[in-house]
C-alpha cells in the first residue's frame, strides 16, 4: 500500500524531450539502414533495446493527490523530492520490492511509460498490476495504475482496483524538510527512507 500511497537523464523538459526523441529517432533510422542493407530474405534488424527505468522528477516540493474512484476515496500529500530520494524511492517503487518482477516497460507515442509487473504477496495474494505515467516530471505527471489480486487468503484483497494520481511541483521544499518527507493529509509529516531503512 505504501507503494500506492507515495510514489512519489536528461534534466529539464526541453532536455528530456529531446533526450527521448533524438535518441528514438536515431534508433528508427538506423534499424531502416540496416535494414535497407540487409539482403531479401536476410535476418532482419534487432529491435531497440526498451526503456528500462522512469524519468527523473524535478527536485522539490510535489503536491500529490490519489483517488481510487470504486472506493471513494481521495486524498491529497505534500512530499519532498531530492536526489538521493528520488532514486531510492522513485515512481518505481516496486523495483527494489524481491517480490515483484517487471514483465515489461514500454514508451508509448503519448511519450508516457508503461510498466507491466506482478507481485507475489504471499497470503496476501498475487499482484498484477498495469502502471502508466506521463507528464514533464518538472511542473506535473499524471498516473494510472489497474492491479489486479488473486489467491489472497483474506477474500475482501481479490478483485481489480484502479487509481488514478496527479501529482504538481509547488516550488522549493519548505525550511526544515528533507528528501524522503511527507506531509499526509493530517499533518502529520513522517521521513520515507527512515521509515523503509526502519522496516529493512
Amino acid at each position: 500500500m505504501r507503494a500506492l500511497l507515495v510514489f512519489v537523464a536528461c534534466g529539464t523538459l526541453a532536455a528530456l524531450a529531446a533526450c527521448g526523441q533524438k535518441s528514438e529517432t536515431k534508433k528508427a533510422e538506423a534499424a531502416k539502414t540496416a535494414a535497407t542493407a540487409a539482403p531479401q530474405g536476410g535476418a532482419a534488424a534487432p529491435a531497440a533495446p526498451a526503456p528500462t527505468q522512469w524519468p527523473k522528477r524535478k527536485p522539490g516540493l510535489w503536491t500529490q493527490t490519489m483517488t481510487l474512484k470504486a472506493q471513494g476515496f481521495t486524498r491529497s500529500f505534500r512530499f519532498c523530492v531530492d536526489e538521493t530520494s528520488d532514486e531510492k524511492m522513485g515512481l518505481d517503487t516496486q523495483a527494489e520490492d524481491q517480490r515483484c518482477k517487471r514483465k515489461s516497460m514500454t514508451r508509448g507515442a503519448d511519450g508516457g511509460w508503461t510498466v507491466v509487473s506482478t507481485c507475489d504477496m504471499g497470503p496476501g495474494g498475487q499482484t498484477d498490476s498495469t502502471i502508466h505515467v506521463a507528464g514533464d516530471f518538472n511542473t506535473r505527471y499524471e498516473m494510472e495504475v489497474t492491479s489486479v489480486t488473486s489467491g489472497a487468503a483474506q477474500p475482501a484483497l481479490n478483485g481489480e482496483r484502479k487509481m488514478n494520481m496527479t501529482a504538481e511541483w509547488s516550488g522549493a521544499c519548505p525550511a526544515g524538510w528533507k528528501g524522503g518527507d511527507v506531509e499526509m493529509p493530517g499533518g502529520q509529516r513522517i521521513n520515507m527512507l527512515k521509515s523503509a531503512a526502519s522496516a529493512g
